[in-house]
């Protein structure tokens, strides 16, 4: 999912402190720019992790709904629900962090069959409409991985001409 929007930055809620560390450390060895946000953190730890996210060094922010409680963070484009939470208060909490001061933006859950019950119900308390989405497939994933790493490397500030020798090895590379 992450890879299928280029510019996504978001909020991915677990329900559990070490279900939020071990999907951010997973995210992390992946390579994507992310971290929790729990409460075994310290304060100084939570306020770090804030100012990263809050500055567009993170792109995703993995939080338990404790610990997201009244962080105040603009220009979220999605929520990932990667556990449902308890009740509807909390599923509305959490995806109208995408819908501050007039924007809109995508609330993801992720069920299994077992949960999809609980998510309609949600949807039906809440009066809002809930579509089915499959996951991207492989081949879009490779495709947006690559489109992506040739914008980076398109987008290098080199401060001075490299020898032919360079880039003729780094092209190679490429082959």
């Amino acid at each position: 999912l992450m890879d299928s929007e280029e510019n996504m930055r978001g909020i991915v809620f677990c329900r559990t402190k070490a279900g939020t560390q071990k999907l951010s450390d997973s995210l992390s060895k992946e390579g994507y720019l992310a971290d929790a946000l729990h409460g075994d953190l310290s304060q100084n730890q939570r306020d770090a992790v804030m100012g990263k996210f809050k500055a567009h060094r993170l792109q995703v922010l993995c939080a338990t709904d404790v610990a997201a409680r009244g962080i105040d963070v603009n220009d979220l484009t999605h929520v990932i629900h990667f556990n449902l939470p308890d009740n509807d208060e909390y599923y509305t909490h959490r995806s109208g962090r995408t819908a501050r001061a007039g924007k809109s933006g995508v609330s993801i859950a992720l069920v299994s069959s077992r949960e999809r019950t609980k998510l309609l119900g949600f949807a039906r308390n809440i009066k809002i409409d809930v579509t089915r989405v499959n996951p991207p497939s492989g081949r879009v994933i490779v495709e947006k991985r690559v489109m992506n790493l040739a914008k980076r490397i398109e987008n290098i500030d080199v401060p001075r001409a490299l020898p032919d020798e360079i880039i003729e090895a780094g092209i190679s590379q490429l082959d």
